[in-house]
């Protein structure tokens, strides 16, 4: 099975709440939209590591061809293997090392999972021992269930629960489940021509402050490998009970979408 990070910048139209003067209580702050981001390029980057090494590779100190696509020399594996179980560490080293999508990674992901690699349903878990992404602290753990479905098509069921703590201090936490079902390319080689993934799912992340801002995709996100942009469906986003939905389209590859505020829509390009 190919599997590739999905980057889905989908807290980026907080940026045009910020500027609604309407609604003072939708407003978001710079950091809040940044740290919002990193916390999706996190569960990405992550994602993209352990299903790529939860499998049966043939591994001697460095990662699978299928990793080294993703990751840099400077990440090296341990194994250590019973009859029913492995578990297999992914050491950054303590120095930052530079992934292919440009974030940069140290410290430890240890990932656990059955050594039955043929099963239908695969239970993985994973945590990080002083694991740093693009420099903030990452903590917590993560449970990923893969299943093939009934119609053949592969899907991963990630539950989330991860504490991100900034350079300057400031903790920020996540819970949610998003389901990410791989329904066109995972049977042929082309990456780019062909993969399309269906993600839905619902999480609330807590800012330091305290206050919630939950997320619910509404009509499922449609994400094409060939295009940069989701091409399709919806999230509806709440804070301090002010609910705003994102539509991302009709299925063009293009960085156009629309915001819903008190029934007002308007027109954004992300």
């Amino acid at each position: 099975m190919k599997t590739k990070i999905l980057t889905l910048s989908i807290f980026s139209f907080f940026l045009f709440l910020s500027c609604d003067k309407e609604d003072t209580a939708s407003s978001i702050n710079a950091t809040d939209v940044e740290s919002n981001a990193s916390i999706d390029n996190v569960a990405d980057d992550v994602l993209q590591i352990v299903e790529s090494q939860s499998d049966e590779t043939s591994v001697a100190g460095r990662m699978s061809a299928i990793s080294e696509k993703f990751l840099n020399d400077c990440a090296t594996i341990t194994t250590v293997k019973t009859a029913n179980n492995w578990t297999r560490t992914i050491d950054f080293g303590d120095t930052n090392c530079t992934i292919r999508n440009e974030n940069r990674v140290r410290g430890k992901i240890i990932i656990n999972f059955s050594a039955d690699f043929t099963a239908n349903t695969r239970n993985i878990t994973y945590t990080f021992e002083n694991f740093y992404h693009n420099d903030r602290l990452i903590e917590g753990g993560r449970t990923v269930v893969k299943t093939i479905l009934s119609n053949g098509h592969p899907q991963a069921t990630i539950n989330l629960n991860i504490k991100v703590t900034t350079t300057n201090g400031n903790v920020y936490t996540r819970v949610g489940t998003r389901v990410r079902e791989f329904t066109e390319g995972y049977t042929t080689p082309n990456i780019l021509a062909d993969n399309v993934f269906s993600v839905t799912g619902s999480w609330t992340t807590t800012l330091p402050s305290g206050i919630e801002h939950s997320a619910t995709i509404v009509s499922p996100l449609i994400i094409k490998w060939s295009c940069p942009h989701i091409v399709s469906g919806s999230i509806s986003f709440v804070k301090k009970n002010v609910t705003a939905l994102l539509d991302y389209g009709n299925g063009d590859c293009d960085a156009k979408a629309t915001i819903t505020i008190n029934g007002v829509v308007r027109n954004i390009i992300l």
